[in-house]
């Protein structure tokens, strides 16, 4: 895909005494290197990650679950998409003691074996940890850098973004960039039906680097099946370690017409280097 790279400036400047206005496109192209280069950065990175989610109906019990898992940043030998792939190590209902996943280590091993992995083995992964959500929406597309594929050369041309403003975020002078998928079929599929995408890309004026995300779709009603409306917003702080912005919290909402909603909060620590073998380098 070829790509055009404009000045540094993220503004044009009309004319004497006018405001700056943004340079959509200057500002899209930095964040996506940004975001590719992160990318082949975060192709040997694993971090943990604790996980609450609490779901919630009309006419159920509400319940609450912890899960403890890794989190796996790889690009799959076929294709040039990057994934994120969670790994539960553990599970821990309201009241009740913690469950081991006896075969956690041996499905990321698996996963893993003989280099860069397969893009099926990955994917089985993530099945495989997906069926320690709780509540009534099935999901495979909740971990934390899912958004940040939205400017990658594999997946940007399915999107138009749109500069709305400005603001400070840590201290950072920080462009809100919105998108809106617009390519069919859609990266996420809901009710077996295509769904668009759209959300804000929070992206660092002087660098392009993302200190935040927010995502959200909405799932029409089909057949037994009801609607969905959904946002998951990612936040970012340097790791001092890893010397990058890397993903801190993920905090998401699932609600459905008829009552049923779902809430999770992600945390992320001891980002570290390993190596496809599954041998963890420490980084201490």
């Amino acid at each position: 895909m070829s790509r055009v790279f404009l000045a540094a400036a993220a503004f044009a400047v009309l004319g004497f005494g006018a405001e700056p206005k943004p340079d959509a496109r200057a500002i899209v192209d930095r964040a996506s290197r940004w975001v590719q280069q992160f990318e082949r950065d975060f192709i040997t990175v694993i971090a943990d990650e604790q996980y609450d989610q609490f779901a919630s109906g009309p006419s159920e019990a509400d319940r609450e679950r912890r899960l403890r898992s890794e989190i796996v940043f790889l690009r799959p030998e076929s294709g040039n998409s990057w994934v994120a792939v969670r790994n539960v190590l553990s599970y821990a209902d309201a009241g009740a003691p913690s469950v081991e996943v006896s075969d956690s280590a041996d499905r990321l091993r698996a996963a893993l074996a003989g280099g860069r992995p397969q893009a099926t083995a990955l994917r089985r992964l993530g099945d495989e940890s997906a069926r320690f959500n709780i509540g009534d929406f099935p999901r495979n597309f909740n971990t934390p850098t899912f958004a940040l594929q939205f400017l990658d050369d594999e997946h940007r041309h399915r999107f138009k973004f749109q500069v709305e403003g400005r603001e400070a975020i840590a201290g950072d002078d920080v462009w809100r960039l919105a998108y809106h998928e617009r390519s069919h079929p859609t990266i996420v599929q809901a009710n077996f039906r295509d769904t668009e995408l759209v959300g804000t890309l929070w992206t660092r004026a002087s660098d392009g680097a993302i200190v935040r995300t927010r995502m959200q779709l909405t799932a029409s009603a089909r057949g037994e099946y009801s609607g969905l409306e959904t946002t998951v917003i990612v936040e970012y702080e340097r790791d001092a370690k890893l010397n990058a912005f890397v993903p801190s919290t993920m905090q998401e909402e699932y609600r459905e017409p008829r009552g049923h909603r779902v809430t999770a909060r992600a945390e992320y620590s001891n980002y570290r280097i390993f190596e496809t073998s599954a041998r963890v380098i420490s980084t201490q």
